[in-house]
């Protein structure tokens, strides 16, 4: 297995999750709450983390634009639907059902390591692209949207009632803060930074809840 972030406030059922971890091959780094686990450094694993009062949702809505993404999944004791397709649709990549067991955790993480590897990177694509986007003025980002949307200099500066010396100033000081080198790398970044719409990432496809089997329970 590999390594985990365990995020709950339950100190009991947080060191006995961090056990069963360990002893079945994994890392677990145990945390009491999400802003505990927000300032450790690394990006390296998986967050496991206690869907109290919506604690799952809350965690990937903070962790939305943040390049330090990392796969959320959640865990309840008898979870509603709702709870569940509220952390799936905010980013969570699983969710199960407390108390879970030792298998349908290892099961559960193997099903959806490869949907993991090929979303992961495109997340933290976007995050980083988004926290870029961040660093730009009101009008620099209305001048990087107008550039794909208008192209040259002269229907831009019409568009933004300036000249087009500025909106080529403009141009120039956009490159240096997104740091890229041409206009096409700074459109690629609008793009998956969400510059052109206003929607946020949903998260992968749901699942319904899974429940251990007595023998093997966690909890």
């Amino acid at each position: 297995m590999d390594s985990f972030f365990v995020i709950d406030g339950n100190g009991e059922r947080r060191a006995e999750i961090s056990h069963v971890l360990m002893e079945s091959g994994g890392h677990a780094e145990p945390f009491e709450t999400i802003e505990e686990f927000l300032t450790f450094t690394s990006n390296e694993g998986t967050a496991l983390i206690s869907d109290e009062d919506g604690a799952a949702t809350r965690l990937c809505e903070k962790m939305r634009d943040n390049p330090r993404l990392v796969p959320v999944v959640g865990y309840a004791l008898s979870p509603d639907i709702g709870q569940v397709v509220a952390a799936m649709q905010a980013g969570a990549v699983s969710y199960l059902g407390w108390p879970f067991t030792r298998a349908a955790l290892t099961d559960e993480v193997a099903r959806i390591a490869p949907l993991v590897q090929r979303t992961l990177s495109e997340r933290r694509r976007r995050a980083h692209a988004s926290a870029l986007l961040a660093g730009l003025t009101a009008r620099e980002r209305e001048v990087l949207v107008s550039l794909t949307t208008l192209g040259t200099n002269k229907a831009i500066a019409k568009e933004l009632d300036i000249s087009p010396r500025t909106v080529e100033k403009y141009r120039a000081a956009i490159l240096v803060r997104l740091g890229v080198e041409n206009s096409a790398q700074a459109i690629r970044i609008a793009v998956e930074g969400g510059a052109f719409d206003a929607e946020q990432p949903v998260g992968l496809p749901s699942r319904s809840t899974r429940r251990g089997s007595v023998g093997d329970v966690i909890g």
